[in-house]
């Protein structure tokens, strides 16, 4: 099996904030920092693309199947921070259900695997520039995503819940509780921040960059609930006492539960290649497999924290 190459890739790309589902935000001295790494690896890969395709990072068809055959590594954009999707191990290796995925993917390729770490909001526009073949970052393909990047069928299916202190689990008993006065937390960029100010918007919203930090947020008390995958909420209310799991948040009217991998817009090579082995995964019971591997090495981590 091809050995899968995690590396840490920091990357805020001025590009279509919408295409990530997020609101706006300010620039700060970190990200002018990370906007600048950015553009060193944007031109590494147009110079590697030079040496080794007839097309540029920025071509659909410098993500082809064959070509990333050609070069010999599928490039892949994540978060690793999401549990059980993608996070890390205690040796810090980046362990999961999409890295188990993403492995077999590039096995079945026969090529190597390379999982470029970084944060939420810099997943999809990574993929937009070619910096990356394609995300996987447990994303929802709404209409506003749709409009820029090509999902793959869903690979798990689930949907989004609040968590909340366990002392106030009476007083967020369903959504009537999202009021004026209230302060919720998600992923900045996330699409359960678009949730939260598209359903809840009397609500005061406080976004962080990772699903840990909106949890240490909610403990801390900052924020009096947060949204999140469905699969987050309850592992967390598993892991910690003073937690527990409210109500279900629906989904925006016309989106549906969905997991799904990204790629750029018009790459129906790539997103068709993919589309036949997650449904293959999906049938032989190897995703089902990946995702209980990956729930109980979350669990087992927690226990040891």
């Amino acid at each position: 099996m091809k050995k899968c190459l995690a590396l840490t890739l920091a990357l805020v790309l001025a590009l279509g904030c919408t295409a990530c589902g997020g609101g706006e935000k300010k620039e700060t001295k970190a990200e002018t920092t990370a906007e600048s790494a950015a553009e060193s690896g944007e031109t590494a890969a147009a110079e590697s693309a030079a040496g080794n395709s007839e097309y540029k990072a920025t071509d659909i068809e410098y993500h082809s199947v064959a070509e990333i055959q050609k070069r010999g590594e599928l490039r892949i954009a994540t978060e690793a921070t999401f549990a059980p999707y993608a996070f890390k191990d205690a040796d810090g290796n980046i362990v999961g259900l999409e890295p188990s995925l993403v492995k077999a993917i590039a096995d079945e390729m026969g090529v190597e695997c390379v999982i470029d770490d970084m944060a939420f909001d810099s997943v999809l526009p990574s993929v937009q520039a070619g910096l990356d073949d394609v995300a996987f970052a447990a994303l929802t393909p709404d209409a506003e995503r749709q409009k820029s990047f090509s999902f793959t069928i869903s690979y798990l299916a689930n949907g989004q819940m609040s968590l909340v202190r366990k002392d106030d689990v009476d007083k967020f008993k369903d959504e009537s509780a999202m009021v004026a006065g209230v302060s919720m937390g998600a992923q900045k960029g996330s699409y359960q921040q678009k949730v939260a100010d598209t359903l809840y918007p009397d609500c005061t919203g406080r976004y962080l960059e990772t699903i840990p930090n909106v949890v240490m947020d909610l403990k801390a008390g900052n924020i009096d609930i947060a949204i999140m995958d469905y699969d987050n909420a309850y592992a967390y209310a598993k892991q910690n006492d003073d937690l527990e799991t409210a109500f279900v948040v629906p989904m925006l009217e016309g989106d549906e539960a969905a997991n799904c991998a990204a790629s750029m817009k018009g790459n129906d090579d790539l997103t068709n290649y993919l589309n036949e082995l997650i449904q293959k995964y999906i049938d032989d019971g190897s995703m089902q497999k990946w995702y209980e591997e990956a729930v109980a090495l979350q669990l087992s981590l927690s226990e040891n924290e």
